[in-house]
């Protein structure tokens, strides 16, 4: 009996790493983010590529926040949420297939961590924004 599935990679902005998840219909990823900086951390996860969804989903959730991507979904959708030090957010993938359904489908996803760091300038309280790439199997932002 066929089954639909679904591939999806999950990589880390500006690295060559990627994470495959591999997922059958009701089946459910998940991978952990965590902030070991000592000031926040905005985590995004963007829709880079679809291919193969005719009668199918994949639900990306990240902090509460979700994303349906379908037939009609296009690329660029996107998620963020607000890490805490020390802190940590799960981003979930599911497939949804009906039954009887026989979709492949393709998503790729990247992962961007922007560091969130408060720096005096002149007594004034600046947002410093950089985004810093790290290895995807570990998803963990670290102090360069």
């Amino acid at each position: 009996m066929r089954v639909a599935k679904a591939l999806v990679e999950v990589s880390l902005a500006s690295t060559e790493e990627k994470v495959a998840l591999l997922l059958k219909s009701g089946e459910t990823a998940e991978l952990t983010i965590v902030n070991k900086d000592p000031w926040h951390v905005v985590c995004e996860v963007a829709v880079k590529r679809l291919r193969g969804l005719q009668n199918s989903l994949v639900a990306v959730e990240l902090g509460g926040e979700r994303l349906y991507l379908g037939r009609s979904s296009g690329v660029g959708g996107r998620l963020s949420a607000e890490i805490e030090p020390g802190g940590a957010k799960i981003l979930q993938v599911r497939f949804i297939a009906p039954p009887n359904v026989h979709d492949t489908a393709h998503a790729e996803l990247e992962v961007r961590l922007r560091s969130l760091h408060a720096v005096a300038a002149g007594g004034e309280k600046v947002l410093a924004r950089k985004t810093t790439p790290k290895p995807l199997p570990a998803l963990v932002h670290e102090k360069p």
